[in-house]
């Protein structure tokens, strides 16, 4: 701590006081109150003790020699460093005319000679107490200014921040308050922050959207025409909304998505154009369907191959064991197929299973019903919610339709034209058994078709195997 500051910390007061005895017992009477006392006998002399040591209060006789107490003050109110200090005027002139002049050239008291020792003391603790209250409130008042300086600037690099981060941005940012009816009814919103991107999106500038009502006919807000029901329910529900949306105009084909949180009585929302990635998910999703197609589908034939017969079977085994359902199956063989091959070569006999497997695709007739390639030159007919005789009938359909192709085989041993030989079996499933209990009835109704002659339909139920 330096010696000025010990120094200040016994408060100062100078007497300016031409007679001697009046010197000696203010001195007196001050220094008793823990004061440290200056004092001089001129005008002169009380200047140059305070450009010396500042006191921080004076007590000024008027009528003192070389220069009156009027000019002192005069003197001292006029110069930066010593118009602060307060002074006390001590003088034995009592009219109105010289305390008003005391007062005008900056006096802060007037005391009149005789004086009374209390009310000296009194009236030098209340400047010095006025004193402190002042650099009190000016030190508070220096640092709320200082604390408000640093929240500016550090509001001011916010906002910077902000503003640049919106600035940045490569999605859309924006910022809405609604607008109400008078029964407080949200009818539509303002724009009150677009960023750049937001503004450009839309077909304006952010100063020119700022104020502009959203969905009102002509605004360029007509961007998010299909939202309003869903912003008003941000608004009043606090809820998030989330979502990807298309905007189809004869300008402008894009998706977007779209974020909406409550942000006081509207919403901030956030958009981005994903329609790059859009288009990528439905090539992937339509590459994602041929992949699937290709893995269900049997390349020759262009019917459901046994990969899809397994996982159709299961699953429809499940749903009829649930809802106590027929589940039916046709297990058929073209005769004499190796014999066709060899006879007419293997490019024919490709011919010939395609031909085939659309005229079982014509035989079945429900969307339910598909018909699969099981094997070579063997399919299948899965008729989920079909009891036998449905089944049998859906058997006879088919044999019909491969009769009405007419593709020759002259190396048949029961017809000059391709035939099938058929086995058909139902059963209502159930969880305690499994799919393998219908395929094998059909498989035995098929062996036993073969085994009589071929070129007909057997059927054998699942139940009684």
């Amino acid at each position: 701590m330096n010696k000025k500051y010990n120094e200040k910390l016994q408060e100062q007061i100078l007497i300016v006081d031409d007679l001697p005895e009046n010197v000696r017992l203010l001195s007196s009477l001050l220094s008793e109150q823990g004061y440290k006392v200056l004092s001089a006998t001129d005008g002169h002399m009380a200047l140059s003790i305070v450009q010396r040591e500042c006191p921080d209060l004076i007590l000024l006789d008027i009528m003192i020699p070389e220069m009156d107490g009027y000019q002192v003050c005069h003197s001292l109110k006029s110069a930066e460093k010593t118009r602060h200090i307060p002074i006390i005027f001590l003088s034995g002139l009592d009219s109105e005319f010289d305390k008003i002049a005391a007062f005008k050239v900056g006096g802060s008291d007037y005391i009149t000679k005789p004086f009374y020792v209390e009310e000296v003391v009194f009236r030098v603790k209340t400047q010095l107490s006025m004193i402190q209250q002042q650099q009190q409130f000016k030190q508070v008042l220096t640092e709320q200014i200082a604390e408000r300086k640093i929240v500016e600037r550090e509001l001011n690099k916010s906002r910077a921040l902000l503003t640049g981060v919106l600035d940045s941005s490569l999605d859309g940012v924006a910022a809405f308050e609604a607008i109400r009816d008078r029964q407080g009814q949200i009818v539509d919103f303002r724009w009150l922050i677009a960023n750049p991107v937001a503004a450009m999106t839309v077909g304006g500038t952010s100063d020119s959207l700022k104020g502009k009502r959203l969905f009102v006919e002509g605004s360029p807000g007509h961007l998010f025409d299909g939202l309003f029901e869903l912003f008003v329910q941000v608004v009043e529900t606090c809820t998030v909304l989330e979502q990807e949306y298309y905007y189809n105009s004869f300008s402008l084909k894009a998706w977007f998505h779209i974020v909406a949180v409550k942000l006081g009585d509207g919403f901030a929302m956030t958009f981005r154009d994903i329609s790059d990635r859009k288009q990528i998910e439905i090539t992937l999703k339509k590459a994602n369907l041929r992949l699937t197609y290709q893995a269900n589908i049997d390349s020759l034939t262009q019917i459901a191959n046994r990969r899809r017969f397994d996982e159709y079977i299961a699953q429809e085994w499940s749903r009829c064991a649930r809802e106590r359902e027929y589940l039916s199956l046709i297990l058929c063989d073209v005769d004499y197929f190796k014999a066709y091959n060899d006879n007419y070569g293997h490019q024919a006999g490709d011919n010939c299973l395609y031909e085939v497997a659309k005229g079982i695709e014509r035989g079945v007739k429900r969307p339910a019903d598909v018909a699969f390639r099981y094997g070579g030159e063997e399919f299948a007919i899965i008729l989920p919610h079909t009891e036998g005789q449905g089944a049998i009938k859906v058997a006879e359909d088919i044999h019909q339709q491969i009769q009405l192709l007419q593709i020759p085989h002259a190396s048949s041993e029961i017809s000059n034209i391709i035939s099938l030989s058929l086995g058909v079996s139902s059963i209502i499933p159930d969880t305690r058994s499994s799919p393998h209990t219908l395929i094998s009835a059909a498989d035995d109704a098929l062996y036993d078709a073969k085994l009589k002659g071929r070129d007909r339909i057997i059927y054998k139920s699942a139940e009684s195997s």
